[in-house]
């Protein structure tokens, strides 16, 4: 099989597992940044190249990142991996489930729509209606729509306080994403998903003082037994969002679990170490029955 693994501006820890473990397993890979991919579009048909290698002839590409960019770049990336996609090159995750994954907001109405549990959240790019919503849900969670890896997440008990921030964040033209604050047992739960079976998880536990779980954040994940119910919902929503795989994040909440998020492009150097499974192997495995 001949695979490609597409990256941001730079290959992450994870990227290079995949390329090691599809090498491993026989097959030829290319690897580079999504920025250096161009294409071309002719009556004929469709080609595409790495930096100057043809890649047009490529079974499988494992997507693990549009890169950093401005909404035109952006455009032109999702637009490449649809083109990719229509030309018969099977992307992983999809072009779209993909993009959606990395959207809160249109991850937030998918899985309400396919009746899983979720935060209840707010989206708007007013200012005053933000300030009325975070003073009727009390304390809150402001997250960005975009946002990865916990990163510029802010956690509000007075509507005062979050106005002065969220007005900040209109300035630079920023949506105003507010999510109820969900009390919890300190900690989260990661469930990573890949095709219909669960390959690994774990608890994901915040530093002290810490409202975040994040491993980028300071947290840690630890395995041990977790509940079939979470398990099952990790699985379900993968499949509501039409992902090959995905780590999902799961809340002990005191209205039972409730998804915080689902990652289509997750890293898993944490859970790899607190599991010992071999997340990227599973990854390739799961690609080989798609190419089959």
């Amino acid at each position: 099989m001949r695979l490609l693994v597409l990256y941001g501006k730079y290959p992450s820890l994870n990227s290079l597992e995949l390329v090691e473990a599809a090498e491993r397993r026989g097959h030829e890979v290319l690897s580079g940044s999504i920025i250096d991919v161009s294409s071309h579009i002719s009556n004929r048909g469709s080609r595409f190249w790495l930096r100057d290698v043809e890649i047009t002839d490529y079974d499988v590409c494992l997507l693990r990142s549009f890169g950093p960019g401005s909404c035109s770049q952006l455009t032109r990336r999702i637009s490449l991996m649809e083109h990719m996609e229509l030309t018969g090159i099977r992307v992983v995750n999809p072009c779209y489930p993909f993009r959606r994954a990395r959207d809160k907001y249109a991850t937030q109405y998918i899985l309400a729509k396919a009746g899983l549990p979720i935060a209840e959240t707010y989206i708007t790019e007013d200012l005053g209606a933000a300030y009325r919503w975070a003073g009727r849900l009390g304390t809150c969670i402001y997250k960005p729509i975009l946002g990865h890896m916990g990163r510029g997440s802010m956690m509000f008990e007075d509507p005062d306080m979050a106005y002065n921030a969220l007005k900040s964040l209109t300035r630079i033209g920023e949506p105003l994403l507010l999510q109820e604050y969900l009390r919890k047992p300190g900690r989260d739960i990661r469930v990573f998903v890949v095709g219909d079976d669960v390959v690994g998880a774990a608890y994901k536990y915040g530093p002290p003082g810490s409202w975040k779980t994040n491993v980028a954040q300071g947290g840690r994940m630890v395995a041990g037994e977790i509940a079939e119910e979470i398990l099952e919902l990790g699985v379900r929503a993968v499949k509501a969002l039409g992902l090959d795989y995905a780590g999902v994040d799961i809340a002990e909440s005191e209205r039972g679990p409730v998804i915080l998020e689902v990652n289509g492009a997750p890293g898993w150097q944490a859970l790899k170490q607190a599991t010992g499974v071999d997340i990227a192997g599973k990854i390739i495995e799961y690609v080989e029955g798609l190419a089959s």
